[in-house]
């Protein structure tokens, strides 16, 4: 091979400047000069290379089956199988090969691998399946490593369920906007197919993990559904719209609210607080603002049981408010009220 590189050099150089003496001739057209020295550096990246590539190497390469064309395997990707049945344990979507052999081959290999090869079809026919047969390699070539080294074939019952969609999204407010009440999904089920041993187990299927911040009334974020399953279940969507409220606060007051005592009959003769009224500040939907300011069902309230089992003198009052007012950040201004025993008229 390498008498015929020089006679094919000898040849291109006597084409290109005729008299090989006369190539530093100072008389030669610059022209030729410079076709001479562009012939001899593209020449000899090509020599470059072909020896280059006539050497040994290893070589990964990835086979794509036809697992990666739909989610659930059909006739046509798996012969033999029905439509009430499936495989138990997923097919490989890519067979990854480690190869050694002579550059050149290993450079078409990878490219028919890539580009020219259709997906790798499958017959469970007899259960097991080495992987090695499948791929075709030529005989220049070794397989130094594969995997799966093995493809288990199990037939299965299918069934199909219904179950819900569990939210996994946290909610984030950001003033003037506050999240209220549940979350709602749309679709909140979703329908799965896959074998009977892996569906029947199957209580809810998460979405996943995200964060969300309100910044308007109602929220909609539209959240994938996590994957861990893919190759075994089918299911019917791969996304929800999560939907919650987060109306715009504002703050209120309510002054002179009178502390209730309670748990003991003619308490306000045998105990006195100190101050006996407080005033409220809270966080309420504007459109609620003017219901909880005329409302008289927000009260303060503490029971004897805490000031009969008190020892620091003081107590602190608790809020009592109708859940529909939706109050956020509810606070008591003093905090803590001092109290007095009437012992001559308990």
């Amino acid at each position: 091979m390498q008498s015929k590189l020089e006679d094919f050099w000898r040849g291109a150089r006597w084409i290109i400047l005729g008299d090989q003496s006369t190539v530093s001739d100072p008389n030669k057209p610059t022209g030729i000069r410079r076709r001479a020295m562009l012939f001899s550096l593209i020449a000899s990246i090509l020599i470059w290379l072909m020896l280059s590539l006539s050497e040994n190497y290893y070589l990964p390469v990835e086979y794509t089956t036809c697992a990666t064309q739909t989610q659930e395997i059909s006739s046509a990707c798996i012969s033999g199988i029905d439509e009430d049945s499936v495989l138990s344990n997923p097919l490989p979507e890519t067979i990854r090969a480690t190869l050694y052999g002579p550059g050149i081959s290993l450079l078409v290999q990878r490219f028919r691998a890539r580009y020219l090869s259709s997906p790798i079809t499958f017959s469970p026919d007899a259960g097991m399946l080495d992987t090695q047969l499948l791929l075709r390699i030529p005989e220049e070539l070794s397989i130094e490593s594969i995997f799966p080294e093995k493809i288990y074939f199990q037939k299965e019952a299918k069934i199909e369920r219904r179950i819900p969609i569990e939210s996994r999204v946290t909610f984030v407010s950001q003033p003037p906007h506050f999240f209220v009440g549940e979350h709602q999904l749309n679709p909140d089920t979703i329908l799965v197919s896959g074998p009977t041993s892996i569906v029947s187990q199957i209580t809810s299927w998460p979405t996943e993990a995200d964060t969300v911040v309100g910044a308007s009334d109602t929220v909609y974020y539209e959240v994938t559904l996590v994957d861990s399953l893919s190759g075994w279940i089918r299911k019917e969507t791969n996304n929800t719209v999560v939907r919650k409220f987060a109306p715009q606060y504002t703050e209120g007051q309510i002054e002179q609210v009178r502390v209730e005592i309670q748990g003991l009959s003619n308490a306000n003769n045998t105990v006195q607080l100190e101050p006996r009224f407080v005033t409220i500040t809270y966080q309420v939907p504007l459109e609620k603002f003017h219901e909880a300011r005329q409302s008289q069902v927000i009260r303060a309230f503490v029971s004897y049981t805490q000031i009969y089992s008190d020892t620091t003198g003081r107590v602190e009052p608790r809020i009592e408010y109708p859940p529909e007012l939706m109050l956020r950040q509810v606070t008591l201004s003093p905090n803590r009220l001092r109290y007095y025993m009437n012992i001559g008229a308990q």
